[in-house]
């Protein structure tokens, strides 16, 4: 059986979940690379980065990403008047 707690947040705590969310990303990514080796994307490339700081390019990732321009565009249907 699965337990939650609904918690009730008010305008500025709902905004500030997205910042803490990024914060807590980021320790942990630096707490990652001071014990071991991580590979993540950097500026369109797969780099691992090991203990020592060393970083080493795996894979160009440059056609992987698309122009937000080439991106299909969503358009939303009008709401008609119920009579």
């Amino acid at each position: 059986m699965a337990a939650y707690t609904d918690i009730k947040v008010g305008k500025y705590e709902d905004d500030m979940i997205p910042k803490l969310a990024i914060h807590a990303f980021h320790d942990a990514f630096q707490k990652a690379i001071t014990r071991s080796s991580v590979v993540y994307a950097k500026a369109e490339q797969l780099v691992e980065r090991d203990i020592h700081g060393n970083e080493t390019v795996l894979q160009d990732l440059s056609h992987a990403y698309v122009d937000v321009g080439v991106l299909p565009t969503l358009t939303r249907k009008k709401k008609h008047a119920t009579v």
